[in-house]
């Protein structure tokens, strides 16, 4: 990859991380929305007596949830997925960093040549 090649990428990875932030915030959002159904069902039951039986319950409620590890699931796909990219966009930010510092000292040597 050419020195110049390099923000662009940089920014697509960027960009890509973004999107995988949004993604997993509204992956995160739609969890503790089917958490907060629960809850307020569980709330209102009067027939659980105890924090152990709406402990129970709520866990009773989750495993039933249709939707509940599905977006569990792709939640923690998504946070894979991210990692991953944010990976390459560390491992492009340093390559970019070292070429420079190549070329730095490149330019460096040849002023130094010319002026002895």
């Amino acid at each position: 990859m050419q020195l110049s090649e390099y923000p662009t990428a940089i920014a697509k990875l960027q960009a890509e991380v973004f999107d995988l932030d949004l993604l997993i915030d509204q992956t995160h959002t739609t969890v503790k929305q089917i958490e907060a159904e629960i809850d307020s069902a569980i709330a209102f039951d009067q027939g659980l007596k105890n924090d152990a039986q709406r402990k129970a319950r709520r866990q009773q409620l989750l495993d039933q949830h249709p939707n509940y590890w599905e977006q569990q699931e792709i939640l923690s796909q998504y946070r894979t997925k991210r990692e991953s990219c944010f990976i390459q966009l560390c491992l492009r930010r340093n390559e970019f960093s070292v070429l420079k510092l190549e070329k730095r000292e490149a330019i460096a040597r040849l002023e130094l040549q010319a002026n002895s």
